[in-house]
């Protein structure tokens, strides 16, 4: 299944009652010249450890508009969503808007770009359920290296770890509704704070996060943002939560403090 058969397919499954089941070839590689028709039904795609990487122009690699896709074991690289007019440059790998869902399981998404959420972007009314992912290496020239959400986002045994933001949320940006639970947010940067998480961002405060059992360390913010989370006007909960060895520090001069978070 080359790029247009799988446009072919995606189509095929939003004009079938109920959705469709899509299945890649095993360890296979689909190349993407052009964005692929955005999901507005109930879809699968069972990724068999093959690589979906755009290798010319730029653009996304999925859509979810209205529809509700799950993915599983796949490979998502090097969408573009920068130069994209399509929800503003967001999500390069995937952007869900519409009140759509995103359920994501076992994946990997790297090298991803766009403007806001270089990896994943979450719209309002939309949610997405990460699971047993890695993010790495993706970047946003705003907010939301590796994710970026004013939707609801659950993210369970997953990893952010390499991703970069050119404003805020290195790993992570949010200003919906986030719960991370057994995650490592890591090595992530972002200039104006957030290297790990930032839950409200410059431009719009507010926020609701909650993170459990996880870990973020080694995250990186300018000057003395705070390298770990940065809170603008939101809540952040932390329960048996590593926030730690963050550069400049953990969560100091946040525009709203983090409890439990010292130093």
């Amino acid at each position: 299944m080359q790029e247009a058969a799988l446009q072919t397919a995606i189509n095929t499954a939003n004009s079938t009652p109920g959705g469709d089941t899509l299945n890649l070839r095993p360890g296979c590689t689909y190349p993407l010249t052009t964005e692929l028709p955005a999901i507005t039904s109930p879809v699968v795609i069972n990724g068999n450890l093959a690589t979906i990487t755009r290798t010319s122009g730029t653009g996304r690699i999925l859509t979810v508009n209205g529809g509700n896709l799950t993915l599983r074991a796949a490979v998502l690289s090097n969408g573009d969503a920068t130069g994209s007019s399509v929800q503003n440059g967001a999500g390069g790998a995937v952007v869900v808007t519409g009140n759509g869902t995103l359920n994501l399981s076992a994946s990997v998404l790297r090298n991803n770009h766009a403007a806001f959420g270089g990896g994943v972007s979450v719209f309002s009314g939309s949610e997405a359920h990460i699971s047993g992912d890695t993010f790495t290496g993706n970047s946003a020239t705003q907010n939301g290296g590796g994710l970026v959400s004013d939707g609801t986002v659950t993210v369970n045994l997953s990893r952010f770890n390499g991703n970069s933001a050119g404003n805020t949320g290195g790993g992570i940006a949010s200003i919906g509704t986030l719960t991370v639970n057994i995650s490592n947010i890591v090595n992530n940067t972002a200039p104006n704070g957030g290297g790990g998480l930032a839950n409200g961002v410059p431009a719009a405060s507010g926020g609701t996060s909650k993170v459990s059992a996880s870990n973020i360390s080694n995250n990186t913010a300018g000057g003395v943002n705070p390298g770990g989370i940065y809170n603008n006007g939101g809540t952040v909960t932390l329960r048996a939560t590593r926030v730690a060895a963050n550069t400049p520090n953990n969560c100091l001069n946040s525009p709203t403090a983090v409890p439990g978070c010292i130093g």
